[in-house]
């Protein structure tokens, strides 16, 4: 096995090989072997709603979510990080320069390696609510707000669409105009973001746009579902003998929850933020932050929605979106239905985002039908199966994510080391890294193994997944068993494709 399967093509473009043909093999067979095991395996269904947790909150660190300060010191490195993207995407050398490896390469990688592990806490940290607060309440250490209005959010957008819409808008720019090497469109990407962050913080109340809009938080909160951090109360007891609702309505020490959320009545990651404002306004000190096992979210879910529904499915049909258009299959489809048809390259990149989105659905969309067949027409309906089993692709999703994540990462992170001494791209060598060449920080079999190892992984927590959910939308065991094989060949031959994916050669993000 050799161990420099990279090379740069006559365009300048570096690629790196995919996993070999026996790995590709050998991952979909005990993907497919383990789907069995599982969903024969004879168990008690668990109808609990709690598990063990272990505290993270020592007095230590809570004396320090309980400083007024805490929030801007959470946030400054991250505020300094997009000053350095904006100033270098904008003034710097438009070669090449530290904003969209900073960018592209390392944030928005490492973003989900982040959730999986620390679910919301990039919301803790986000920059661009660090601006919000600092604009509308003119204070360093209160959040409450001074100036601007608080306009009620409209109803019909008290959802997450607004933020997929804004994803898949993302998606399309990223991709269909080469973002990731622009430095000045990354900067613009970003201003563009902050404009609308500040935009909703001074017309509407709260936190809104974090709420609704945010496309970083609706995503990560989709996926936080899986995480192992959680913020939760102690005792409902003691909030149920509490009047002054601090936590919601705050105080002197802080703001209460700008999420719209009561603390008492949280059971999930998706919304919470982690901004500890609830912590900080608590008077009885009974909120918390734990770790648990991973995806107990996921397990012990009761409830479903469309709109979260559509976007975990989304989330699966981009990021395979994005790992097919760095495949020479992508280029090879392009060129044929260009000469077939004329269209333009935006024009036919768009038309192909969109089928690739609806696929899918269409997919998981048959798959639900041929289970409430299966059922024999008892309930629930083929929709409310649709809906339902939709969570269970969420680590599916996810752990492809980090195969194809992670790949850049370890391929390319290394070349943010150069860019520390010459950020701007003006020559510069601040520490003697600028002219020094660095190799990637793993081997490419090594990060062969990671990335099917994620993807076997991220199918046996949405087989598992999808088994519990089987047994709470199903009154009768055997009805949920039948109804469970179609959903998980269609799992099956979505895990497949992922290993197809990452058998390919895939264009790196930059070529600098």
């Amino acid at each position: 096995m050799t161990e420099h399967c990279t090379h740069h093509s006559a365009s300048g473009i570096h690629s790196m090989a995919g996993i070999p043909l026996w790995m590709a093999i050998s991952s979909l067979a005990i993907i497919i072997i383990l789907s069995h095991l599982i969903i024969y395996r004879k168990h008690k269904k668990n109808k609990s709603t709690t598990y063990s947790r272990l505290t993270l909150s020592t007095p230590m660190i809570r004396r320090l979510f309980q400083k007024s300060w805490f929030p801007l010191l959470a946030q400054s490195f991250s505020l300094f990080l997009l000053l350095l993207i904006t100033a270098t995407g904008i003034y710097g050398n438009q070669r090449g320069n530290i904003s969209t490896v900073l960018t592209w390469t390392w944030w928005w990688a490492l973003l989900i390696f982040i959730i999986v592990g620390f679910g919301k806490t990039f919301c803790l940290i986000c920059p661009w609510e660090g601006l919000a607060s600092l604009c509308t309440s003119l204070s360093f250490t209160s959040r409450i707000k001074k100036i601007g209005f608080s306009f009620k959010w409209p109803k019909w957008a008290r959802n997450v669409y607004p933020a997929l819409i804004l994803f898949i808008v993302l998606t399309w720019i990223e991709l269909g105009f080469g973002v990731t090497n622009s430095p000045s469109m990354t900067a613009t990407l970003g201003l563009i973001m902050t404009g609308m962050v500040l935009f909703a913080a001074m017309v509407f109340e709260k936190r809104s746009f974090c709420r609704y809009a945010c496309l970083i938080g609706r995503i990560s909160g989709i996926y936080a579902l899986f995480s192992p951090l959680e913020l939760r109360v102690h005792s409902t007891k003691i909030c149920a003998t509490c009047k002054g609702r601090a936590c919601i309505n705050g105080s002197e020490k802080g703001t209460g929850c700008p999420l719209f959320l009561n603390p008492a009545k949280l059971k999930e990651n998706t919304y919470c933020t982690l901004c500890t404002e609830c912590i900080r306004t608590c008077p009885n000190e009974n909120i918390n932050m734990y770790f648990r096992k991973p995806a107990a979210d996921l397990f012990h879910k009761s409830t479903f929605r469309w709109d979260e529904s559509i976007m975990a499915v989304v989330l699966l049909a981009l990021t395979s979106f994005h790992g097919m258009t760095m495949t020479p299959y992508w280029t090879r489809i392009n060129d044929i239905i260009r000469a077939a048809t004329g269209l333009g390259k935006t024009s036919l990149f768009t038309l192909l985002m969109i089928i690739l989105i609806l696929l899918p659905f269409l997919i998981f969309f048959g798959g639900a039908r041929v289970s409430r067949f299966l059922s024999k027409r008892e309930k629930p309906s083929t929709g409310e199966i649709f809906q339902a089993f939709a969570y269970a692709l969420i680590p599916v999703a996810l752990f492809y994510h980090l195969a194809h994540n992670g790949m850049h990462f370890f391929m390319e992170g290394h070349k943010l080391l150069p860019f520390l001494s010459d950020p701007f791209g003006f020559g510069w060598n601040l520490f003697g890294t600028a002219h020094t060449s660095f190799s990637p920080w793993l081997s490419l079999s090594t990060i062969w193994w990671l990335q099917t190892l994620f993807i076997i992984i991220g199918h046996v927590y949405g087989v598992v997944i999808a088994d519990r959910i089987a047994g709470k939308i199903f009154d009768n065991p055997k009805t949920a068993f039948k109804s469970l094989i179609p959903l998980i060949i269609t799992m099956i031959l979505y895990s497949g494709f992922s290993i197809w994916l990452i058998s390919q050669p895939m264009e790196m993000r930059t070529g600098m």
